[in-house]
């Protein structure tokens, strides 16, 4: 289940609305919405206007834990139908999405197994999951929340890599007390190596499986500059340590 956010999360969040347009894995998921005739849930919906965005016609539902935000999504995009998450469970019936997408939303979850469980759940056979969050648990990388050594996750990591399992045993992190920031409130580090090799081991098929090595920040750093360039080049394992993950796996 994901972690009930501030208010002040919400108007962030609409503020910043503008950022997604052109990012690639939001035009990947808005192309998919735009041609899919069936039902499209958005599982952490928030205040409804990442919705509105991709998905153009009615077929969208939006599922969210904060009575707030959910108030402000019927308020602003009365075309779509909301729900309220009251516990784990997601309030729609097994097999019943066309395509089931989550946005940056993982990294605020509680029980990521869970989670993706009922993602799995309510998307129908052959239907499509998107995960779209950061890529914080990637040897290279952390959220702001981390207490862990650089180089010791680096070490751990590169181990996880070559001979890490199915399991999603990602590093829970303490959210800070004051909300300042996106992602201030990061309560888990996904990592995109990890979640394939979770999703194929329960028989989804990835079609798509990026780290978006494309987003990453102008750097003079030599070490970053080195990760970068070997990730562009598609080696194993540097091409999952990119900023954020994109993964569509079909049921």
């Amino acid at each position: 289940m994901a972690t009930k956010r501030s208010v002040h999360y919400y108007e962030v969040a609409h503020n910043t609305l503008s950022s997604v347009v052109g990012h690639p894995g939001f035009e990947y998921l808005k192309d998919l919405c735009q041609k899919e005739k069936g039902l499209i849930v958005d599982i952490g919906c928030g205040e409804g206007s990442r919705l509105d965005y991709l998905v153009p016609g009615k077929n969208g539902v939006g599922v969210e834990i904060n009575q707030y935000a959910l108030n402000l999504a019927r308020k602003n995009h009365s075309r779509f139908k909301f729900l309220l998450q009251k516990g784990e469970k997601i309030p729609l019936p097994d097999g019943w999405a066309a395509i089931t997408y989550s946005t940056f939303v993982l990294e605020h979850t509680t029980d990521p197994v869970s989670y993706i469980g009922e993602m799995v759940r309510i998307t129908k056979p052959e239907g499509r999951l998107v995960i779209l969050c950061p890529n914080f648990g990637a040897p290279n990388r952390r959220s702001p929340n981390s207490i862990e050594n650089p180089f010791s996750k680096l070490v751990k990591g590169l181990w996880g890599d070559f001979f890490g399992g199915d399991r999603l045993n990602w590093t829970k992190v303490t959210p800070k007390p004051d909300y300042r920031q996106i992602d201030d409130d990061t309560t888990v580090e996904p990592y995109v190596l990890s979640l394939f090799r979770y999703l194929v081991a329960r028989e989804l098929k990835p079609v798509k499986v990026s780290s978006l090595w494309e987003l990453e920040q102008k750097t003079t750093n030599p070490r970053k500059l080195l990760f970068l360039l070997l990730g562009k080049l598609g080696l194993f394992p540097f091409k999952y340590w990119g900023p954020q993950i994109f993964l569509v796996a079909r049921k």
